[in-house]
């Protein structure tokens, strides 16, 4: 027997509606963890997004130098933000 199984059993709940609502929590977690860098990072530099920093870098308010690992994770950061919006969006109500 799976873990799914087990619990949905010993929680006397559908094993789907368990699984769904399982998945559901752990992006939206996920999320709250992304989105919490994102905004250390933002707030480290003043911005809210890598547009943001970008222009800031390309108007030479700050150096590459000392923005380089913070852009990299930003733009890493915000991509996976995009990535679980989408399975957030595709699971059934």
């Amino acid at each position: 027997m799976e873990v799914i199984d087990e619990v949905a059993s010993t929680l006397k709940m559908d094993r789907d509606t368990l699984a769904r609502a399982s998945v559901k929590a752990f992006l939206e977690k996920e999320m709250r963890c992304i989105e919490a860098e994102i905004f250390e990072i933002g707030a480290r530099h003043g911005v809210k997004s890598i547009i943001e920093l970008d222009d800031k870098l390309k108007k030479g308010e700050v150096r590459e130098a000392n923005i380089l690992d913070d852009f990299q994770e930003l733009d890493y950061l915000e991509a996976r933000r995009d990535e679980l919006l989408a399975a957030m969006k595709s699971l059934p109500q």
